[in-house]
């Protein structure tokens, strides 16, 4: 099956760059695209009449596939899907969100694809407000209800950033992301990102993810340092190092993994298709920390507005 799509999608690539058929594809995603906008402006104009046209829509979605292939591990496939609806009318600080759950996992990291068909993912769907307290910070209010087919679980989300500083091209941040779901889980994961740029297209990021939900008895650390270079708006090339470990009440330690990970990301038609190339070196626990290579396709279309 895994080689079916892998043909499916060389065969689409191909199609795109055949001049007889790129009008087709055109028009399919621009369709899909005015379903989107015109579905956003459906929902402001049902609560808000209102015939001021100038408010552009930001709405987008993007749809990915993925296959990853690693030594002493099966083959490995994912399907992703995100949604962002803008409400300008009903509040310029509105939308409606919608993602499976590897979208919404701020921890996902592609070191691990988890082999589920679109109907066999949880999703999240939730309603945010967000707005600026103070200059240097950003509160994200929402509510919205988890899922699994009839599976429903509403929740409480909260995300709060605070910009420590922002100079000389450089800057850092702290982020929270709180959950409280109406079976009882809280989630709550802490940000400390930090960017330092040594050209315009040229920088490096530290990213750094404590996590703990009460269904686990562990909190999860995850830290990485990565290097990103920009040749142009559509293609780039990221290198680093990541680690993923486990807490016990700060305590003890114990690693998940670590790896070098290398990743080529190239829009190669217009500015709403795009694939990455992902090699990378592990070292899992669940593998005596043996090393192992890891190779990463991921094949994508965003849709837009224009």
């Amino acid at each position: 099956m895994t080689i079916i799509k892998l043909t499916f999608i060389i065969s689409f690539l191909s199609l795109l760059n055949a001049k007889d058929d790129i009008s087709l594809f055109d028009e399919y995603h621009n369709r899909l695209c005015k379903v989107l906008v015109n579905t956003s402006n459906s929902i402001d104009d049902y609560f808000i009449e209102d015939d001021n046209n100038s408010l552009s829509s930001t709405t987008y979605a993007e749809f990915s596939t993925s296959f990853a292939k690693e030594s002493y591990l099966d083959r490995e496939k994912d399907v992703r899907f995100r949604l962002r609806v803008n409400l300008p009318k009903i509040q310029k600080k509105l939308r409606l969100v919608f993602e499976d759950e590897n979208s919404d996992n701020l921890l996902y990291d592609g070191t691990a694809l988890n082999n589920q068909d679109l109907q066999d993912k949880r999703y999240y769907l939730r309603l945010e407000y967000f707005t600026y307290l103070k200059e240097t910070f950003h509160l994200q209010l929402g509510g919205g209800v988890r899922f699994r087919k009839r599976n429903l679980v509403p929740y409480l989300n909260i995300n709060a950033k605070y910009e420590l500083y922002n100079a000389n091209k450089h800057r850092s941040q702290l982020l929270n992301r709180f959950r409280y779901y109406s079976d009882g889980e809280i989630e709550n994961n802490f940000e400390f990102n930090s960017l330092y740029t040594f050209f315009d297209n040229f920088y490096l990021t530290f990213n750094n993810n404590l996590y703990h939900s009460t269904n686990n008895t562990f909190l999860t650390l995850f830290d990485d340092f990565s290097f990103v270079y920009f040749f142009n708006e559509k293609q780039q090339v990221n290198f680093g190092l990541g680690i993923s470990s486990n807490l016990q009440r700060f305590e003890k330690s114990n690693v998940n993994y670590y790896y070098l990970h290398s990743s080529y990301r190239d829009i190669f038609y217009k500015d709403w298709v795009y694939y990455e190339l992902s090699p990378s070196i592990l070292k899992r626990s669940i593998n005596d920390f043996k090393t192992s290579y890891r190779f990463l396709i991921n094949f994508g279309i965003y849709f837009k507005s224009e």
